[in-house]
């Protein structure tokens, strides 16, 4: 019984590690759908958008690449839209380096990661 129990548990732990290698237990970081969604960028600051084809799955990788940019000197908010497979980047133009968050992004394993547009440049 103790075998069957710890075999189950095995394949139910290889099954949850196999979706996204980035995956986070930040709470904060997983993006959830309410009856009314938060308002992103209310004071207008500059955007940028990437590209992040790679990003399997919004808990894992929507979250990942979430925190990854969040990381970034200048972000002020980020918003993943997962089914677009896009990252909406709010920044502070002096403090934001868009090539080290693309490269940051592709060191993660989003290597198909691009600048898609930037209302920043």
């Amino acid at each position: 019984m103790c075998s069957r129990l710890y075999s189950v548990a095995l394949v139910a732990l290889s099954i949850a590690l196999s979706g996204c290698a980035e995956a986070t237990n930040d709470v904060t970081a997983v993006a959830t759908e309410s009856a009314t969604p938060a308002a992103f960028n209310v004071t207008g600051a500059p955007m940028i958008e990437f590209s992040v084809p790679d990003m399997m799955c919004e808990e894992g990788c929507g979250a990942a690449t979430r925190e990854i940019l969040a990381e970034q000197a200048g972000v002020k908010e980020v918003k993943i839209d997962f089914p677009s497979k896009l990252a909406v980047v709010a920044v502070d133009q002096e403090k934001f380096n868009v090539d080290k968050a693309l490269a940051e992004l592709i060191d993660h394993g989003f290597d198909k990661s691009t600048l898609k547009a930037s209302a920043a440049q």
